[in-house]
């Protein structure tokens, strides 16, 4: 059973973009691949690390688009103020060794500045790599070496076009906007970051270097549970907003979602729970248009979670991919937020979604 902690609310901020987090879902563990710590920690053997990262290379790209990267202004304590999906990717391993990544897809996020903001991102970055073994947990580690190219296009801002700073305007495509994606996105693309792969396949990852045994923090411990984790974060969700967490993969008959919830700042949250299918076409809706929509088909999980409590669901599914949507919007699930203009209660939501048998 996942176990509660608490974590602090952070300042709603400018959008940083942690894209590149998308490619810890790809690395390898060391029962896997039947290495020792020591052989592996021996600084000798850069041969065989980069061997196995070369392994790990040929599993990044399927992996990375088969889920999405929450967008955070701190990796420690911050809950995600956005999401980015991508959905192209491209790896090269370099005759220095190093790894090529050119990654590109479209995300929301969410400033002060211009409420929702939807956009289309890619870049090319080369990656220094390497691992250490801390036990049964592998610590791989990329750092950034160059970036070749950063374009950032915004698709979407909520507020009206007229908005401006400056005297420059920062309506959607305007060279302003997105300047000022692209710049924030290549400072957090230098920053570089830790996987953190344990010996369950359990996966976790952080903004910048994670020294050997420490784990970067979650919302929820993970307790006694055999069940694979499939997301453990922490969002904020403003007024006529939501969160698209996922996709997430059930992967066989007969299996089941384990959904822990825990809500603050607002009255409620509603959580649904959409194929992938119908739910692709309403999120890049939901990126390109101001206006919020109905789910395109009746969710298979509709559910308010009220503030305070932890809330728990297990929910049977059949094989296939599904979105968990954390909804705070007048369109969506059986609540609805204040509705005031002036009354933006964003709401803490800490979450976590395991895998496991079917009651």
């Amino acid at each position: 059973m996942l176990r509660t902690m608490n974590a602090s609310r952070a300042a709603r901020a400018l959008l940083l973009l942690f894209f590149l987090l998308g490619l810890p879902a790809a690395s390898c563990g060391q029962s896997a691949l039947g290495l020792m710590p020591g052989v592996v920690n021996n600084t000798g053997n850069l041969s065989l690390r980069r061997a196995v990262l070369a392994w790990a290379q040929q599993q990044i790209c399927s992996e990375v688009q088969k889920s999405s990267v929450p967008l955070r202004l701190h990796p420690e304590d911050d809950p995600a103020m956005g999401r980015f999906f991508p959905n192209s990717c491209q790896t090269q391993q370099l005759q220095n060794g190093n790894l090529q990544v050119t990654l590109g897809g479209y995300g929301y996020a969410w400033t002060n500045l211009t409420r929702r903001l939807g956009f289309e991102a890619s870049a090319t970055v080369e990656y220094e790599q390497d691992f250490l073994m801390d036990g049964g947990a592998m610590y791989v580690y990329f750092r950034q070496r160059s970036t070749t190219a950063t374009t950032f296009n915004t698709r979407l801002i909520e507020k009206p076009a007229t908005l401006a700073v400056g005297g420059f305007s920062l309506s959607p495509g305007s060279a302003m906007a997105n300047s000022f994606g692209a710049q924030l996105l290549s400072s957090e693309i230098a920053r570089g970051f830790t996987v953190v792969r344990e010996s369950d396949s359990t996966v976790s990852f952080g903004l910048g270097l994670i020294e050997k045994g420490v784990r970067p923090p979650t919302p929820y411990e993970r307790g006694d549970s055999k069940r694979r984790i499939l997301a453990n974060e922490s969002s904020e969700i403003h007024q006529e907003q939501r969160d698209y967490v996922g996709p997430l993969e059930v992967t066989g008959n007969g299996q089941a979602l384990g959904i822990t919830v825990h809500v603050d700042g607002a009255a409620s949250v509603d959580v649904l729970i959409v194929p992938r299918g119908p739910a692709d076409p309403w999120l890049q809706g939901y990126t390109t248009q101001a206006a919020t929509t109905p789910p395109p088909t009746p969710p298979l999980l509709a559910e308010s979670v009220p503030a305070g409590a932890i809330w728990r669901r297990t929910v049977a599914l059949p094989r296939g991919y599904y979105y968990l949507v954390l909804d705070n919007t007048s369109t969506a699930g059986p609540t609805a937020p204040s509705g005031h203009a002036h009354d933006d209660r964003a709401a803490l939501v800490r979450y976590a979604v395991q895998l496991g048998d079917a009651p």
